[in-house]
């Protein structure tokens, strides 16, 4: 087995900050490696939750907010409600910035 050390030296270069065994060092790169692995293949939270977020479709989004559909035009060009767009004519309305609005705006 190959035994030499690798040594890691301080900014100043004067003295090796710390001593590492080739076996050592392949150690803490496997686990290091390991562990950001298992970070990107485990969504976390917030990656879990962007993907089950719910979207609706113009007429979904009026029956969720009860409001009539000319409101709801009214409420868009006001900008106090905005869709993202999934094709050359059709928005998507995101389920919590509906929620979002109905909290901001009730009464």
């Amino acid at each position: 087995m190959y035994e030499s050390n690798l040594a890691f030296f301080t900014e100043n270069a004067n003295k090796p900050a710390v001593f590492l065994t080739v076996e050592e060092f392949s150690t803490m790169v496997s686990s290091i490696v390991e562990s950001k692995l298992n970070q990107l293949l485990q969504p976390s939270h917030h990656a879990q939750s962007s993907h089950r977020e719910e979207h609706f479709n113009f007429t979904q989004a009026v029956e969720f907010l009860k409001i009539s559909k000319p409101t709801f035009i009214k409420l868009r060009r006001e900008g106090k409600i905005k869709g993202m767009k999934v094709g050359e004519k059709r928005l998507l309305f995101s389920r919590l910035e509906l929620e979002t609005f109905l909290k901001n705006n009730h009464e």
